[in-house]
């Protein structure tokens, strides 16, 4: 990689980790010490679970949101850097790489949330805490093996991070060519006709429940999700390539519309 592009890299990488953990304090002091708080005050403090409120942090989902949101940041640091000299090959590298490195950092947090503080909590092992979660359908693909599973669980983890990500630089990339009114009636309008959509798709999908198509959709989704038939069980592996393809997708359409940004007057 090149200087200019590494030392852009380490830029964002600070100022997005410094973000990080002021998202994860505010998080902790709204889940666990505001409610001993309020506990104090209205006199139920014999009632309060230390357990049950620092358990459920979800420090992994919380990081999806930031991730998300931090890819939609786009035109500030565009023109940040832009001016500054740095070319929109060296910005869309930089953001990229951050994004490989954040991603890996996320899954760290998340597994010590996972396993050093939910589990021993809420007293599961490793396959009795993955059956509660996002992953419960491939926490038995690999028997009784805890280290392929927890191994594959961080790759899985890692690559959803990263493809939420690059989504989120790609509708950014896509957004800043609009003007500030457009992108406002644009996200609010795709996420209701989106609403409307699904409800529409599976309306139908239970009035013909037994339609060719229906069940085309069904194995379809079977399909993407990695259901093994033989074995009766789902196989991480499959979703996993769904998330290379589309990263490598959206990381295209990320790189071809930041190509055309321009700075506003």
């Amino acid at each position: 990689m090149p200087n200019k592009s590494w030392r852009l890299t380490r830029y964002l990488f600070k100022e997005q980790l410094q973000y990080l953990g002021w998202s994860y304090l505010a998080i902790i002091v709204l889940a666990t010490v505001f409610p001993f708080l309020m506990a104090v005050l209205n006199g139920t403090l014999s009632t309060f679970s230390w357990r049950s409120h620092l358990s459920g942090l979800g420090l992994g989902a919380i990081f999806g949101f930031f991730i998300f949101i931090v890819g939609l940041q786009n035109y500030d640091n565009f023109k940040l850097f832009i001016q500054n000299g740095i070319s929109r090959r060296t910005y869309w590298l930089a953001r990229v790489t951050n994004l490989l490195i954040m991603s890996a950092v996320g899954v760290l947090l998340a597994i010590i949330n996972d396993f050093a503080i939910s589990a021993p909590l809420l007293r599961l092992d490793v396959f009795g805490l993955l059956a509660h979660g996002p992953y419960e359908m491939y926490a038995k693909f690999f028997g009784d093996n805890v280290f392929l599973t927890v191994t594959i669980y961080m790759l899985f983890l890692w690559l959803l991070f990263i493809t939420l990500g690059l989504l989120a630089m790609a509708i950014s990339s896509i957004m800043v060519l609009f003007s500030k009114t457009v992108q406002r009636l644009i996200y609010i309008v795709v996420p209701v006709l989106a609403i409307f959509l699904l409800a529409f798709v599976a309306s139908a999908a239970i009035r013909t429940q037994e339609s060719a198509g229906t069940l085309a959709l069904q194995r379809f989704v079977k399909w993407l999700l990695g259901y093994h038939q033989t074995l009766g069980l789902f196989n991480p592996f499959m979703p996993m390539m769904t998330m290379v393809v589309a990263s490598l997708m959206l990381a295209l359409i990320a790189y071809g519309f930041n190509r055309k940004l321009k700075l506003r007057n």
